[in-house]
Protein backbone atom coordinates (compact mmCIF):
# COMPACT_ATOMS: atom_id res chain seq x y z
CA UNK A 1 0.00 0.00 0.00
CA UNK A 2 1.26 3.67 -0.87
CA UNK A 3 2.65 5.55 1.64
CA UNK A 4 0.22 8.72 2.24
CA UNK A 5 2.93 10.46 3.60
CA UNK A 6 5.24 10.00 0.43
CA UNK A 7 5.21 12.64 -2.42
CA UNK A 8 7.40 12.45 -5.58
CA UNK A 9 8.03 15.44 -7.94
CA UNK A 10 10.92 15.43 -10.63
CA UNK A 11 13.00 18.13 -12.70
CA UNK A 12 16.66 19.23 -14.31
CA UNK A 13 17.12 22.29 -11.22
CA UNK A 14 19.62 23.81 -13.76
CA UNK A 15 18.67 26.54 -11.06
CA UNK A 16 16.50 26.20 -7.93
CA UNK A 17 14.44 29.51 -8.55
CA UNK A 18 10.90 31.14 -7.16
CA UNK A 19 8.93 28.34 -8.85
CA UNK A 20 10.90 25.30 -7.30
CA UNK A 21 10.49 27.21 -4.04
CA UNK A 22 6.83 26.87 -4.15
CA UNK A 23 7.22 23.44 -4.97
CA UNK A 24 9.38 22.59 -2.09
CA UNK A 25 6.57 24.40 0.21
CA UNK A 26 4.26 21.65 -0.96
CA UNK A 27 7.01 19.02 0.03
CA UNK A 28 7.38 19.95 3.35
CA UNK A 29 3.57 18.71 4.39
CA UNK A 30 4.85 15.37 3.97
CA UNK A 31 7.18 13.25 5.99
CA UNK A 32 8.85 11.56 2.87
CA UNK A 33 10.23 13.15 -0.47
CA UNK A 34 11.52 11.89 -3.58
CA UNK A 35 12.94 13.83 -5.92
CA UNK A 36 13.74 12.52 -9.48
CA UNK A 37 16.87 14.56 -10.99
CA UNK A 38 16.89 14.49 -14.45
CA UNK A 39 20.42 12.88 -15.95
CA UNK A 40 22.97 14.69 -18.09
CA UNK A 41 22.01 12.81 -21.08
CA UNK A 42 18.57 13.41 -20.09
CA UNK A 43 19.28 17.02 -20.42
CA UNK A 44 21.40 16.73 -23.82
CA UNK A 45 18.38 15.07 -25.59
CA UNK A 46 15.51 17.50 -24.32
CA UNK A 47 16.84 20.74 -23.21
CA UNK A 48 16.80 23.29 -25.58
CA UNK A 49 19.43 25.98 -23.49
CA UNK A 50 22.80 24.93 -21.75
CA UNK A 51 22.49 23.48 -18.51
CA UNK A 52 24.87 22.64 -15.52
CA UNK A 53 26.47 19.00 -14.82
CA UNK A 54 24.68 16.91 -12.60
CA UNK A 55 26.99 16.74 -9.96
CA UNK A 56 26.22 20.94 -9.89
CA UNK A 57 22.48 20.52 -10.10
CA UNK A 58 22.97 17.95 -7.24
CA UNK A 59 24.20 20.47 -4.75
CA UNK A 60 22.93 23.09 -5.72
CA UNK A 61 19.32 21.22 -5.21
CA UNK A 62 20.45 19.52 -1.97
CA UNK A 63 20.78 23.82 -0.46
CA UNK A 64 17.89 24.58 -1.52
CA UNK A 65 16.56 21.33 0.60
CA UNK A 66 18.63 22.18 3.43
CA UNK A 67 17.26 26.00 3.08
CA UNK A 68 14.06 24.77 3.57
CA UNK A 69 14.59 22.59 6.07
CA UNK A 70 13.56 19.28 3.81
CA UNK A 71 16.76 17.80 3.21
CA UNK A 72 16.83 14.85 6.05
CA UNK A 73 13.72 13.87 4.57
CA UNK A 74 14.45 13.71 0.94
CA UNK A 75 15.97 11.03 -1.34
CA UNK A 76 17.42 12.17 -4.93
CA UNK A 77 17.79 9.71 -7.54
CA UNK A 78 19.10 10.20 -10.90
CA UNK A 79 16.91 9.35 -13.75
CA UNK A 80 16.64 9.22 -17.55
CA UNK A 81 13.24 9.98 -17.96
CA UNK A 82 10.18 12.27 -17.08
CA UNK A 83 8.44 9.11 -15.93
CA UNK A 84 11.11 6.76 -14.63
CA UNK A 85 10.62 6.00 -10.54
CA UNK A 86 7.47 7.45 -10.26
CA UNK A 87 5.96 5.23 -12.40
CA UNK A 88 6.33 2.38 -10.09
CA UNK A 89 7.02 4.37 -6.30
CA UNK A 90 4.83 3.22 -3.68
CA UNK A 91 3.64 6.71 -2.99
CA UNK A 92 0.57 8.78 -2.54
CA UNK A 93 1.13 11.84 -4.28
CA UNK A 94 3.16 14.06 -6.99
CA UNK A 95 4.04 17.41 -7.32
CA UNK A 96 4.21 19.27 -10.37
CA UNK A 97 3.74 22.68 -11.86
CA UNK A 98 0.72 23.70 -13.76
CA UNK A 99 2.35 23.95 -16.94
CA UNK A 100 3.51 19.86 -16.40
CA UNK A 101 0.28 18.11 -15.26
CA UNK A 102 0.20 16.33 -17.90
CA UNK A 103 3.66 14.46 -17.38
CA UNK A 104 1.76 13.19 -13.70
CA UNK A 105 -1.54 12.02 -15.95
CA UNK A 106 1.26 10.08 -18.24
CA UNK A 107 2.88 8.71 -14.89
CA UNK A 108 -0.85 8.22 -13.55
CA UNK A 109 -1.89 6.35 -16.69
CA UNK A 110 1.46 3.56 -16.57
CA UNK A 111 0.25 2.83 -12.83
CA UNK A 112 -2.91 1.84 -13.64
CA UNK A 113 -1.80 -0.31 -16.28
CA UNK A 114 0.50 -1.92 -13.91
CA UNK A 115 -2.06 -1.55 -11.45
CA UNK A 116 -0.28 0.80 -9.10
CA UNK A 117 -2.36 2.94 -6.89
CA UNK A 118 -2.88 6.29 -8.47
CA UNK A 119 -0.76 9.48 -7.40
CA UNK A 120 -2.94 12.39 -6.15
CA UNK A 121 -1.90 15.13 -8.35
CA UNK A 122 -0.81 18.30 -6.40
CA UNK A 123 -0.35 21.13 -9.04
CA UNK A 124 1.01 24.39 -8.28
CA UNK A 125 0.80 27.84 -9.97
CA UNK A 126 3.34 28.82 -11.89
CA UNK A 127 5.38 32.04 -10.52
CA UNK A 128 6.08 34.91 -12.66
CA UNK A 129 9.00 37.50 -13.10
CA UNK A 130 8.96 41.38 -13.95
CA UNK A 131 8.68 40.38 -17.70
CA UNK A 132 5.16 39.08 -17.29
CA UNK A 133 6.59 35.26 -18.37
CA UNK A 134 6.81 32.43 -16.00
CA UNK A 135 10.33 32.37 -14.10
CA UNK A 136 12.77 29.52 -15.63
CA UNK A 137 16.32 28.01 -15.64
CA UNK A 138 16.25 29.42 -18.78
CA UNK A 139 15.66 33.16 -18.20
CA UNK A 140 18.05 32.81 -15.29
CA UNK A 141 21.09 31.05 -16.87
CA UNK A 142 21.25 33.53 -19.65
CA UNK A 143 21.02 36.49 -17.04
CA UNK A 144 17.64 37.53 -17.90
CA UNK A 145 15.94 37.59 -14.75
CA UNK A 146 17.52 36.37 -11.21
CA UNK A 147 16.52 33.61 -9.28
CA UNK A 148 13.48 35.71 -8.01
CA UNK A 149 12.30 37.03 -11.72
CA UNK A 150 13.57 40.10 -11.29
CA UNK A 151 15.27 41.82 -14.49
CA UNK A 152 18.91 41.63 -14.68
CA UNK A 153 18.97 43.43 -18.70
CA UNK A 154 16.30 45.59 -20.49
CA UNK A 155 13.68 43.63 -22.33
CA UNK A 156 14.22 43.80 -25.76
CA UNK A 157 10.62 44.85 -27.62
CA UNK A 158 10.78 44.34 -31.90
CA UNK A 159 7.75 47.02 -33.44
CA UNK A 160 6.45 45.67 -36.61
CA UNK A 161 6.44 49.49 -37.85
CA UNK A 162 8.76 52.58 -38.31
CA UNK A 163 6.21 55.16 -37.57
CA UNK A 164 7.07 57.65 -34.78
CA UNK A 165 3.48 58.00 -33.75
CA UNK A 166 3.35 54.48 -33.13
CA UNK A 167 6.02 54.67 -31.56
CA UNK A 168 5.89 57.06 -29.86
CA UNK A 169 2.49 55.70 -27.97
CA UNK A 170 3.96 52.17 -27.91
CA UNK A 171 6.85 53.33 -25.97
CA UNK A 172 4.63 55.43 -23.18
CA UNK A 173 2.18 52.11 -22.65
CA UNK A 174 5.51 50.13 -21.91
CA UNK A 175 6.97 52.43 -19.48
CA UNK A 176 3.68 52.21 -17.83
CA UNK A 177 3.72 48.44 -17.81
CA UNK A 178 7.55 47.72 -17.24
CA UNK A 179 8.81 51.36 -15.95
CA UNK A 180 12.16 52.14 -18.10
CA UNK A 181 13.53 48.44 -18.16
CA UNK A 182 12.93 48.36 -22.21
CA UNK A 183 14.32 48.78 -25.19
CA UNK A 184 12.16 49.40 -28.36
CA UNK A 185 13.37 48.49 -32.03
CA UNK A 186 10.56 49.51 -35.02
CA UNK A 187 10.73 48.47 -38.71
CA UNK A 188 7.93 48.70 -40.84
CA UNK A 189 6.25 44.93 -41.49
CA UNK A 190 3.75 44.45 -44.24
CA UNK A 191 0.67 43.65 -42.34
CA UNK A 192 -1.13 40.91 -45.31
CA UNK A 193 -4.38 42.72 -45.45
CA UNK A 194 -5.92 45.53 -47.22
CA UNK A 195 -4.79 49.13 -47.18
CA UNK A 196 -6.90 50.08 -44.80
CA UNK A 197 -8.56 46.72 -43.06
CA UNK A 198 -12.22 46.53 -41.97
CA UNK A 199 -13.71 44.74 -39.20
CA UNK A 200 -11.92 41.24 -38.14
CA UNK A 201 -9.39 41.92 -40.84
CA UNK A 202 -7.84 44.25 -38.76
CA UNK A 203 -6.96 41.52 -36.13
CA UNK A 204 -5.65 39.61 -38.61
CA UNK A 205 -3.07 42.80 -39.98
CA UNK A 206 -1.77 43.19 -35.86
CA UNK A 207 -1.21 39.06 -35.68
CA UNK A 208 1.32 39.75 -39.27
CA UNK A 209 3.11 42.18 -38.17
CA UNK A 210 3.67 40.91 -34.81
CA UNK A 211 5.03 38.00 -35.87
CA UNK A 212 7.04 39.36 -39.02
CA UNK A 213 9.06 41.42 -36.35
CA UNK A 214 9.66 38.58 -34.10
CA UNK A 215 11.17 36.80 -37.64
CA UNK A 216 13.14 40.02 -38.30
CA UNK A 217 14.42 40.10 -34.56
CA UNK A 218 15.23 36.46 -34.87
CA UNK A 219 13.44 35.15 -31.91
CA UNK A 220 15.84 37.29 -29.94
CA UNK A 221 13.68 39.50 -28.69
CA UNK A 222 11.00 39.43 -25.61
CA UNK A 223 8.10 40.77 -27.04
CA UNK A 224 7.29 41.74 -30.78
CA UNK A 225 4.16 44.12 -31.34
CA UNK A 226 2.14 44.57 -34.76
CA UNK A 227 -0.29 47.59 -34.71
CA UNK A 228 -3.24 48.06 -37.19
CA UNK A 229 -6.22 50.35 -37.38
CA UNK A 230 -8.65 49.25 -38.99
CA UNK A 231 -12.95 50.49 -39.66
CA UNK A 232 -15.33 48.43 -37.34
CA UNK A 233 -19.25 48.50 -38.18
CA UNK A 234 -20.94 48.83 -35.26
CA UNK A 235 -24.58 49.94 -35.02
CA UNK A 236 -25.25 51.43 -38.07
CA UNK A 237 -22.03 53.53 -37.84
CA UNK A 238 -18.22 52.82 -38.59
CA UNK A 239 -15.37 53.25 -36.09
CA UNK A 240 -11.81 53.35 -36.11
CA UNK A 241 -10.15 51.62 -33.67
CA UNK A 242 -6.61 50.37 -32.94
CA UNK A 243 -5.44 46.99 -32.56
CA UNK A 244 -2.32 45.65 -30.92
CA UNK A 245 -1.03 42.12 -31.08
CA UNK A 246 1.61 41.36 -28.65
CA UNK A 247 3.77 38.28 -29.40
CA UNK A 248 5.99 36.35 -27.63
CA UNK A 249 7.02 33.15 -30.08
CA UNK A 250 4.60 31.29 -28.42
CA UNK A 251 1.12 32.87 -28.44
CA UNK A 252 -0.74 36.49 -28.91
CA UNK A 253 -2.83 38.83 -26.64
CA UNK A 254 -4.36 41.31 -27.92
CA UNK A 255 -5.93 45.12 -27.16
CA UNK A 256 -7.87 47.83 -28.45
CA UNK A 257 -7.32 51.47 -28.26
CA UNK A 258 -10.03 54.05 -28.04
CA UNK A 259 -12.38 54.29 -31.28
CA UNK A 260 -14.40 56.89 -32.83
CA UNK A 261 -17.17 57.51 -35.30
CA UNK A 262 -15.85 58.58 -38.78
CA UNK A 263 -18.15 59.73 -41.77
CA UNK A 264 -19.97 57.37 -43.82
CA UNK A 265 -19.00 59.11 -46.64
CA UNK A 266 -15.25 58.87 -45.64
CA UNK A 267 -15.64 55.13 -45.07
CA UNK A 268 -17.62 54.66 -48.28
CA UNK A 269 -14.42 56.73 -50.01
CA UNK A 270 -11.96 54.29 -48.38
CA UNK A 271 -14.07 51.22 -49.34
CA UNK A 272 -14.45 52.11 -52.76
CA UNK A 273 -10.42 53.31 -53.78
CA UNK A 274 -9.35 50.83 -51.79
CA UNK A 275 -7.36 53.46 -50.01
CA UNK A 276 -6.85 53.94 -46.20
CA UNK A 277 -7.85 56.34 -43.69
CA UNK A 278 -5.05 58.44 -43.68
CA UNK A 279 -4.40 58.79 -47.24
CA UNK A 280 -7.98 60.13 -47.26
CA UNK A 281 -7.85 62.38 -44.41
CA UNK A 282 -4.27 64.09 -46.04
CA UNK A 283 -6.22 64.79 -49.19
CA UNK A 284 -9.31 66.18 -46.86
CA UNK A 285 -7.02 67.83 -44.42
CA UNK A 286 -4.08 69.05 -46.60
CA UNK A 287 -1.48 67.55 -44.37
CA UNK A 288 0.89 64.99 -46.01
CA UNK A 289 1.26 61.78 -44.02
CA UNK A 290 -0.89 62.36 -41.67
CA UNK A 291 -1.22 58.25 -39.88
CA UNK A 292 2.47 59.78 -39.11
CA UNK A 293 1.69 62.71 -36.77
CA UNK A 294 -1.54 63.74 -35.24
CA UNK A 295 -3.53 61.55 -36.91
CA UNK A 296 -7.38 61.65 -38.00
CA UNK A 297 -8.44 61.37 -34.47
CA UNK A 298 -5.93 64.63 -33.69
CA UNK A 299 -7.90 66.33 -37.26
CA UNK A 300 -11.12 65.82 -36.03
CA UNK A 301 -10.95 66.19 -32.15
CA UNK A 302 -8.65 69.39 -33.41
CA UNK A 303 -5.75 68.38 -31.33
CA UNK A 304 -7.55 67.68 -28.49
CA UNK A 305 -6.58 63.89 -28.70
CA UNK A 306 -3.29 62.71 -30.57
CA UNK A 307 -3.23 59.43 -32.62
CA UNK A 308 -0.42 57.99 -30.35
CA UNK A 309 -2.79 57.73 -27.50
CA UNK A 310 -4.64 55.65 -29.64
CA UNK A 311 -2.30 53.30 -29.81
CA UNK A 312 -0.62 53.76 -26.23
CA UNK A 313 -3.90 52.51 -25.45
CA UNK A 314 -4.27 49.61 -27.69
CA UNK A 315 -0.87 48.63 -26.63
CA UNK A 316 -1.59 48.92 -22.93
CA UNK A 317 -4.90 46.73 -23.04
CA UNK A 318 -2.45 44.13 -25.40
CA UNK A 319 -0.44 43.30 -22.07
CA UNK A 320 -3.68 42.84 -19.86
CA UNK A 321 -3.82 39.47 -20.31
CA UNK A 322 -0.31 38.64 -19.46
CA UNK A 323 -0.51 41.35 -16.20
CA UNK A 324 -3.69 39.24 -15.18
CA UNK A 325 -1.85 35.90 -15.38
CA UNK A 326 1.05 37.09 -13.98
CA UNK A 327 -0.38 39.06 -10.64
CA UNK A 328 -3.79 37.64 -10.59
CA UNK A 329 -3.23 34.08 -11.11
CA UNK A 330 -5.84 34.37 -13.77
CA UNK A 331 -6.04 31.93 -16.59
CA UNK A 332 -7.25 32.43 -20.52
Amino acid sequence: MANKKHCVLGGTFTCVHRGHALLLAKCAKFEKITIGLTSDAYVKRHKIYPSFPYSKRLSSLKSALKKHGLLERTKIVKIESETERADSLHASAIIVSRETEGVAKKINEIRRRKKLPQLKIISVPLSYGENLKKISCQSVYFGKTDCNGNLRARLSIQAGTDNPTKLSGAGMALKRVFGANFRIRGHEEYSCVNAHPFNDETFTGAKNRAHAAWKRASGKCDYSLGIESGLFFMNGMHVDITICCVYDGKRETYGTGMGFVIPEWIAKRIRERGSDLSKVMSELAGIDKIGRKGGALGWFSFGKIHRREQVEDSVKCAFVPRLAEAKRGMEY
